[in-house]
């Protein structure tokens, strides 16, 4: 067979014993093949979907509220540079997992891991080839009845949404990387083990792959507690901290690291041989439990790879009932899981009331461990048990239905608070003597400050001795600022009506509010932080026994092109819509916006019961699905028709594979 034609035409199964070493070229050396193993084989694989997730779940993920800020985007935009990715892995999956069906499947792997260093090198630009970022440090935002909302519209502050198109190019080339490890890469590790060992290698893959967020929640969350400009100012001069709602952190570090752990990982991968020496005795001895097959001994054949061939093996699994209903049913977790991924530490930030940096770790501790032990403990359970397809099946839906009425624990949350404007009416106004909040229309302008002409520009909460909050000295409508150096206290304050009182050790005065300590955190957020874990383990657990199911229910020679073709159906239809419909709910349920030149930019508050609401019903909508897809594959699962092995002896003839 020509060079040529081992691109369109895939090999003979049987592979010269040379092929399947470690080596380039001629180069084979002795010391490389003790490395030619599943095993080790697997702790590449690990190494590259850990840092696949850890920049596309992980920093990515935790950036979401600074680059609202930094680029003036909204969460329904913010969730469009998640889905870049999903789009990306989705269409070129299909391409991917078709031709990377034959030999060569590390190389392939390894090809897609340079594709992720450049993607990550892309992401990165943005902070390089634009201004320094002004927060509004140095705006002070008193109430003058002259004109205080005069603004200057700059060209560059104007256009930085449209960097929004790098970002969503920069996650187009991560699916690259995605889409092959979750197509080709599992492929290449069920074709080098044995069937009952298949589950639990691909739930270690996905367990270490969940670490990578965890990682990037946890490491890009101390990222964020640097300033965005650290390496070209000096931050010792800035008044804000990262408490504060306008700091935007170093959120591109993140990036630049990735793209140099991409690189080292994908290197090796260069290394491996066309296949592993243990694939052989893998297809002798594997069992086949293809729906509707009428043989129960794999028996991979050679083929032509064409166009006819393409929409022959397409119809084929699209007749497959199994392997559709549980495609559907990883759509919808997919969306939702998708969604939450993207914007679960906004929602503690702002639930919780903690910086971004905080929000960043709290959901690394509180849901990598968890989404890891979900995905181990589904492999692990599965092979534990010996299940086969109706049973993991099962198993699958028994997660489900757990995780549907966990999500419960959404509606654990602090108490509102109270801002004037908002869900409090201004004590000097004639709607604060309405106790009755339901029919309280919030409005920022009210008798006390409607001459102060403030804008929503700048967002810089001050607080009064009784704890009300305002949305900034303007809004309270102070008219001066302390005297004292480094102080905080605003007065003159005509929508206040305090007393005096003492604050952090210092007297302040009557109708005066001050910048420092306004928003505090409760204790509830570590008895959700604690639900949490227990849900979120439950959510992937499905996953890797769900994966093993698609592998298994259709013909040995269209498993890679079927995990393709799943990859395509979820992601497309899944976890592409899935961040934008989120962050559509966290517009809709946005009270207060950004406004600058007219334009409407980033939410700056939102209505928590509103939001917490949509996502309740998006998450119980969602399961629903899942649990009736994955009912429906089980019911019309049809085993092949000679296959009259038990469990048990199906496990004693494959384990005889060197694993």
């Amino acid at each position: 067979m020509s060079e040529n034609d081992c691109v369109l035409v895939q090999q003979e199964v049987t592979v010269k014993e040379t092929d399947a070493q470690c080596g380039v070229g001629s180069w084979k050396p002795k010391c490389l093949q003790k490395f030619n193993n599943p095993k080790c084989l697997l702790f590449f694989l690990c190494m590259y979907g850990m840092i696949l997730s850890f920049v596309v779940n992980g920093i990515n993920n935790v950036n979401t509220t600074s680059l609202e800020r930094r680029f003036n985007l909204s969460s329904a935009r913010v969730g469009m540079i998640s889905s870049a990715y999903d789009i990306s892995a989705a269409v070129l999956g299909l391409g991917i997992s078709y031709f990377g069906s034959g030999k060569n499947k590390a190389k392939f792997l390894a090809t897609a891991g340079l594709f992720m260093v450049l993607g990550s090198c892309v992401m990165s630009i943005p902070h390089f080839s634009t201004g320094l970022y002004e927060a509004g440090e140095r705006v002070i935002m008193l109430c003058h009845e002259e004109n205080n909302s005069t603004e200057v519209c700059r060209t560059e502050e104007t256009h930085l949404s449209n960097y929004l198109y790098v970002f969503v190019l920069g996650q187009m080339l991560h699916g690259v990387g995605g889409t092959t490890i979750y197509t080709v890469g599992i492929s290449l590790l069920d074709d080098s083990v044995s069937s009952s060992n298949t589950p639990l290698y691909i739930g270690i893959l996905y367990c270490c792959s969940i670490l990578g967020p965890g990682i990037g929640y946890i490491i890009g969350g101390q990222f964020l507690d640097l300033y965005v400009d650290f390496d070209v100012m000096d931050t010792s001069s800035l008044n804000v901290t990262p408490e504060d709602p306008r700091w935007v952190g170093a959120w591109w570090i993140g990036f630049l690291v990735a793209a140099i752990l991409n690189l080292i990982v994908a290197l090796p991968l260069f290394l491996f041989g066309k296949e592993l020496p243990s694939a052989k005795h893998v297809r002798e001895t594997r069992i086949s439990e293809a729906y509707g097959a009428e043989k129960s001994q794999t028996n991979p054949v050679k083929i032509k790879r064409s166009l006819k061939h393409f929409m022959k093996v397409v119809t084929k699994l699209l007749k497959n009932p199994c392997f559709v209903f549980l495609a559907l049913s990883m759509l919808t977790e997919g969306a939702i899981i998708g969604g939450s991924a993207t914007f679960l530490p906004k929602v503690i930030e702002m639930e919780f009331r903690v910086s971004a940096s905080l929000a960043a770790i709290y959901t690394g501790i509180a849901v990598v461990p968890s989404a890891a032990a979900g995905q181990f403990l589904g492999g692990f359970v599965t092979r534990k048990l010996k299940l086969d397809i109706r049973g993991t099946l099962r198993l699958c839906i028994l997660a489900m239905v757990v995780s549907l009425f966990g999500c419960s624990i959404l509606w654990i949350r602090c108490s509102t608070e109270d801002i004037a404007g908002i869900n409090a009416p201004y004590p000097i106004s004639p709607e604060f003597l309405i106790q009755d909040e339901s029919v309280y229309i919030p409005d920022l302008t009210s008798e006390c400050n409607k001459d102060c002409h403030c804008t929503t520009n700048i967002y810089n909460p001050v607080c009064d001795t009784d704890g009300l909050l305002y949305f900034s000295p303007c809004h309270a409508g102070c008219k001066q600022r302390s005297a004292v150096v480094n102080s905080s206290d605003y007065t003159m304050c005509s929508c206040v009506n305090s007393t005096e009182g003492i604050e952090e050790g210092r007297n302040i005065g009557r109708n005066a509010v001050w910048d420092t300590n306004c928003r505090k955190s409760c204790t509830i957020l570590y008895v959700f932080l604690c639900l949490l874990f227990l849900l979120i383990s439950f959510c992937f657990l499905p996953i890797a026994p769900g994966d093993s199911v698609q592998l298994r229910c259709v013909n040995a020679e269209d498993k890679t092109f079927a995990q393709g073709l799943k990859s395509f159906i979820v992601r497309l239809l899944g976890t592409v819509p899935g961040p934008v419909i989120f962050g559509r709910l966290l517009d809709d349920s946005c009270v207060v916006w950004r406004e600058e030149c007219g334009r409407i930019l980033s939410c700056w508050i939102y209505d928590h019961h509103l939001m917490i609401r949509n996502i309740f019903l998006l998450f119980v909508g969602t399961k629903i699905l899942s649990i009736i897809f994955c009912s429906l594959a089980l019911k019309l699962y049809k085993a092949p028709a000679d296959n009259l092995n038990s469990p048990e002896e199906k496990v004693e003839l494959e384990t005889r594979v060197t694993t």
